[in-house]
């Protein structure tokens, strides 16, 4: 069947559309790249290459070699860095929709970008100094491994997978949890051609991303572990989830231990666990002394019958709370002029330093995200409904399928975040909007099949 839309300027087009809109969402931040608390840490791990004990070092080492490259021309920038990232995300992106539409067409590949771009919260993500924007771009690389038919191709799609992958302890997590979920499930996905022998590799890759994280801590002492800190917020999350309190109340009479004073007076939230600078963390050994006691407690929780029933149920909880949620601006707010991230970016990125201090909507306050949200949240459940009712009604296995792996996709996501970290939008969002971008592409093709039908039912010639 003949494409008659195609040709070598549409994908210019494409490009261009693109271009404009990055443009907006700059212009809507005030010309400067988006920052969390978190962001400061990157930077100066980025500088120093110090392996941290609560998160992977290659996204530090990421901002690090960017800069580098960018410094063999002039004073690297951080909005240059964003710029970046934002280009492999559209080349990623650019190439999924090519491959993934069942009917080729540039125009709807063009209208997917574009509603991809506008009415999700992707495009914040990809101006923020943060790791988000990779594990979203995990799922359209796998997808892509595992339909490359040449070894030249999937070796680089491979290494491209790799990348995305090691930028965040969560992302390694769910993909193993996804990847073997899909391997499990290869049978039922044959409608897609995907060459067979992918599926294992993709889940050998999922491995190897996990010993490169781990690699990094045993090459900097820190044991054998994705992250050093890590019983540090597992009890922040226990304290959150309710565990903690069950244990102290159980254990505190027989096993008393420095948290027994404060089983009746957790935060609520793991993070004020954490950061407390006088609470029950700081009382309990601190950074440096908690891990014996910490890791004891854990490991309890996950022998002791009534508390591991009560760890499942919490993790569950988490999980369908976490799963409903999605948008933008979670952390992205004024920044203390004290801190590490303004301190880093004053000493060396000045430029960046004076756009934050001067024309940054996020330091004056002025992004209106919770707007922004409710339009997000109201286009999310459009084109999920639509979506499953297109599925319902035409039972397209194609569609089914590609439904199916972005939601299991996304409920990975949330079961990693929200068992293991906090329930937050951020967290849920880098996962949902894959399931939404599916959810696009399956009402756009659909759109396409019916017009290529009434076109060919009409006698209107070639589509």
């Amino acid at each position: 069947m003949r494409n008659q839309f195609v040709r070598p300027g549409d994908r210019l087009i494409t490009h261009l559309a693109v271009a404009i809109i990055l443009a907006l969402f700059f212009y809507l931040s005030g010309g400067s790249a988006l920052f969390t608390s978190d962001s400061g840490a990157y930077l100066l791990n980025a500088r120093e290459l110090k392996v941290p004990g609560d998160r992977s070092i290659f996204y530090s080492c990421f901002i690090h070699y960017a800069s580098e490259y960018i410094r063999l021309f002039h004073e690297p920038h951080v909005i240059e860095i964003v710029l970046i990232q934002a280009l492999i995300a559209y080349a990623i992106i650019f190439v999924f929709f090519k491959n993934f539409f069942q009917k080729q067409n540039q125009w709807i590949v063009l209208i997917a970008i574009i509603l991809f771009y506008c009415l999700t919260p992707f495009p914040w993500l990809l101006l923020q100094i943060m790791p988000d924007l990779f594990t979203c771009l995990v799922f359209f690389s796998a997808l892509l491994f595992l339909k490359s038919k040449d070894a030249i191709g999937s070796f680089l799609l491979s290494l491209l997978l790799i990348f995305c992958l090691i930028m965040h302890n969560s992302t390694v997590l769910l993909f193993f949890l996804f990847s073997g979920g899909i391997l499990v499930a290869r049978k039922k996905l044959e409608v897609f051609n995907f060459v067979k022998s992918r599926f294992l590799q993709m889940f050998l890759v999922s491995i190897f991303a996990i010993l490169c994280v781990v690699g990094t801590n045993l090459y900097a002492k820190k044991g054998f572990t994705l992250a050093s800190a890590s019983h540090i917020f597992l009890m922040g999350k226990l304290s959150e989830n309710g565990v903690l309190k069950k244990y102290l109340d159980k254990y505190c009479e027989t096993e008393p231990n420095l948290l027994c004073a404060y089983k009746d007076k957790l935060p609520e939230h793991g993070w004020d666990f954490v950061w407390e600078s006088n609470g029950a963390f700081a009382n309990s050994g601190g950074w440096d002394h908690s891990d014996t006691l910490y890791k004891k407690i854990i490991a309890k929780t996950l022998r002791d019958p009534d508390l591991l029933l009560a760890n499942i149920n919490a993790a569950l909880k988490g999980t369908f709370q976490q799963i409903l949620l999605t948008g933008a601006g979670d952390g992205i707010g004024k920044m203390d002029t004290a801190g590490t991230l303004v301190s880093e970016l004053r000493n060396f990125y000045p430029y960046d330093y004076q756009r934050l201090m001067e024309t940054s909507k996020q330091q004056k306050e002025e992004i209106n995200f919770s707007e922004f949200n409710r339009w997000y949240a109201i286009f999310q459940w459009i084109f999920i409904l639509a979506s499953i009712l297109i599925i319902v009604k035409f039972k397209n296995k194609y569609h089914i399928g590609l439904f199916l792996m972005a939601l299991y996709f996304s409920f990975c996501n949330a079961f990693i975040t929200g068992a293991l970290a906090n329930i937050i939008n951020r967290l849920n969002t880098k996962g949902i909007v894959v399931l939404v971008c599916i959810s696009m592409l399956i009402v756009l093709d659909q759109c396409y099949n019916q017009y290529i039908q009434y076109r060919l039912k009409n006698g209107s010639g070639s589509v």
